[in-house]
């Protein structure tokens, strides 16, 4: 029965999705274990139980309505840690981890680094780094209250991060910190035209998570005035940027006076992250 039912779900989802086999596996794990198929093998679950049926009909019914598997699930790796996920939050993706290994790469040298990241949602890029780089001082900034629940949340669960609820483009915000060695964030960056033609999975994400104005730089133009003063001198910036705002967002940061303006590519050749020195 376990074995139609999967069979089932999976032709289902071939319908939104490519990754039909591994969502609908994902789904299972999360109804009746990681270990279902073993259990299905052996015999163990020869009979689900009526709530568990009928929870598997509630994810089902909900990922066939274009919600975020991720959502459905409530939870999502990234970098290695699993991380609670909730709706109000953005989901971690994959491409920003391409944030971290630059991220790393920049501190690499520094003896106990003070890393600050903004916009941190999830608290994905702050927990990674601080998994990788046990030594360091790391606070996590995160305005929008379901999201900060959430961050909180991760940071209990990984230590070692400090989540603060404030405005990342609140200079007041900014004036309370000095002495970085870096500052992070995948801020929102998506434009006008992007949020008119979002995926049905992307719309259920919180807006104030992805826009980023009618050119998708305000993040950027506010963050290069406000946050310099709170570096040392030489500190570094690494923020995650939108395809084709390179030349923007480079020449907004020569204008206010940053250095060393460069940027790293992802997997597939293309500019993800900003980095410069104060």
């Amino acid at each position: 029965m376990v074995k139609r039912l999967f069979r089932e779900l999976t032709g289902c989802l071939s319908g939104i999705t490519q990754d039909a086999r591994f969502e609908a596996d994902v789904i299972f794990q999360t109804v009746f274990g990681r270990d279902w198929r073993l259990r299905e093998l052996s015999g163990k679950l020869a009979k689900p139980s009526v709530a568990e049926l009928e929870r598997l009909r509630e994810l089902s019914k909900r990922r066939l309505l274009g919600e975020p598997l991720q959502y459905i699930v409530g939870e999502w790796e990234f970098y290695g840690l699993r991380l609670k996920v909730s709706k109000g939050v953005l989901i971690p993706r994959q491409d920003t981890e391409r944030l971290v290994d630059v991220s790393l790469e920049l501190i690499k040298d520094i003896s106990s680094p003070r890393v600050l990241d903004l916009c941190s949602g999830t608290g994905c890029v702050a927990l990674a780094i601080k998994s990788r780089r046990a030594d360091a001082d790391m606070t996590a900034l995160e305005l929008i209250p379901e999201a900060y629940e959430v961050l909180s949340e991760n940071c209990r669960r990984y230590g070692g991060v400090t989540p603060l609820c404030a405005d990342a483009l609140a200079e007041k915000t900014a004036e309370g910190f000095s002495g970085l060695d870096l500052i992070t964030a995948n801020p929102p960056y998506l434009d006008a035209d992007d949020m008119k033609n979002l995926q049905r999975e992307v719309k259920f994400e919180p807006k104030t998570a992805l826009f980023g104005g009618d050119d998708g730089l305000d993040f950027y133009r506010a963050f290069a005035k406000i946050w310099r003063g709170a570096l040392r001198e030489g500190g570094y910036i690494a923020l995650e940027i939108g395809l084709g705002q390179k030349e923007a967002v480079g020449l907004i940061f020569k204008k206010a006076g940053w250095r060393e303006v460069r940027f790293e590519d992802d997997l597939t050749g293309k500019p993800r992250v900003a980095t410069a020195q104060k």
